[in-house]
């Protein structure tokens, strides 16, 4: 991260920074900026908080995107890039789109030890029971056969978590708003009396750039984030020329 942005920063171009929903590496960046540590700092799954989302399987369909912008990828990674990705909405699409018959399935539903069909059936319902996978439903219905077996695997991933993913990600977009408001670099926190003083504290010490990074610092709870912004608000309407404060990017 630290060349690229360096490239970046030679290329006269803006730096990319990474959130927390984005990917592993951006939460071990943010851990160790705004959290700090002391002791040896180790990665796990469960310093992150949108671990659903970031997953193995779907690291392409995350970040892809940004390789793409950055000009990263050469012709032939971004056609497989996209034969990939494109995969992945074509088996999203089979599953909505076909219906299986019971004697198709049921042989495979009972070694799930599931319900039996009484009638035909979307693939995309009957993957949404835990033990039956969507290649041997696309197996049973003789369709999918080309498709690339990891592109299956991450849709049915999808299909069976995509309540829980749609709620993490929900959570992910409240981040990403957060992150659009920055903080001036020189806020008086210790003046700021309506937030806790290890709030003011730790925001001093660490000077977060934005909303976002302010609440990801230990000791900064949700009712100091709103008494900041409140506090900011104050200052803005005692002086509107005064630059301290929040603004959207």
């Amino acid at each position: 991260m630290a060349g690229l942005n360096a490239a970046l920063g030679v290329l006269g171009r803006e730096p990319l920074v990474l959130g927390r929903e984005t990917s592993y590496i951006a939460v071990l960046i943010d851990d160790l900026v705004t959290r700090g540590v002391d002791e040896p700092y180790r990665l796990f799954t469960s310093r992150s908080e949108f671990r659903l989302t970031v997953r193995q399987d779907n690291a392409l369909g995350r970040l892809a995107p940004v390789a793409l912008a950055l000009g990263l990828y050469d012709e032939r990674e971004s056609e497989a890039a996209e034969r990939r990705l494109a995969a992945e909405d074509e088996a999203l699409a089979l599953a909505e789109q076909t219906a299986v018959r019971p004697e198709q399935v049921d042989a495979l539903l009972a070694g799930a030890g599931t319900t039996a069909l009484a009638h035909p059936v979307r693939i995309i319902e009957l993957a949404r029971r835990q033990g039956v996978a969507l290649d041997a439903l696309f197996a049973a219905a003789g369709i999918g056969a080309d498709l690339p077996r990891d592109a299956v695997v991450s849709t049915d991933l999808e299909i069976k978590y995509a309540g829980y993913f749609a709620r993490e990600r929900e959570q992910a977009d409240r981040v990403k708003r957060m992150g659009a408001c920055t903080l001036d670099a020189d806020l008086p926190y210790a003046a700021m009396t309506s937030l806790t003083i290890e709030a003011r504290q730790k925001l001093a010490a660490i000077r977060p750039a934005t909303l976002a990074q302010a609440s990801g610092i230990s000791g900064v709870s949700p009712s100091d984030l709103q008494n900041l912004l409140i506090e900011i608000e104050r200052r803005r309407a005692r002086s509107p020329r005064e630059l301290d404060g929040v603004s959207a990017d």
